[in-house]
């Protein structure tokens, strides 16, 4: 029998390539799924990454799946901007879907006179891991900061 590396490592590419895009399309029919979605809003210049920027306080963060129409969660930052939304949804067919939603701000914002007065800052969510638990799956996400919306 001849050994063909060539075959190994496209199968072996096959196997990896279907692991991660199961991994990003977990079904969950029937079961109870848990999202905590955490990030932080800062005061800066929409389109830059100030890691150090200081977070603002008593900011309202909202989640919605449907260009802002309908919230789904909201919270309100704490003092150092840090956000947590929870949502609990029942018989979700597929991660994957969550692609749709954004973390929106409405602005103006007291506390930051780097925002326009009128628009909305939007964050995608951005998938970091799943946990079975027995009362269903956790799906933890994050946001980055967020950009200006025309």
């Amino acid at each position: 029998m001849a050994f063909y590396p060539s075959k190994l490592i496209l199968s072996l590419l096959f196997v990896v390539a279907t692991a991660a895009s199961v991994a990003h399309s977990i079904p969950v029919v029937g079961q109870q799924l848990s999202l905590s979605i955490a990030g932080r809003v800062v005061c800066t210049v929409p389109g830059t990454n100030c890691t150090t920027c200081p977070g603002i306080a008593g900011v309202n963060v909202t989640l919605s799946c449907n260009g802002g129409r309908t919230i789904l969660a909201q919270a309100i930052t704490t003092r150092g901007g840090l956000v947590n939304l929870a949502l609990s949804v029942p018989g979700v067919p597929l991660l994957g879907q969550l692609q749709q939603c954004l973390v929106y701000v409405k602005l103006p914002i007291a506390a930051c006179n780097v925002f326009p007065r009128t628009r909305t800052l939007r964050s995608p969510l951005i998938f970091v891991n799943v946990v079975s638990r027995p009362a269903g799956l956790t799906a933890y996400l994050t946001f980055e900061l967020p950009t200006l919306v025309a």
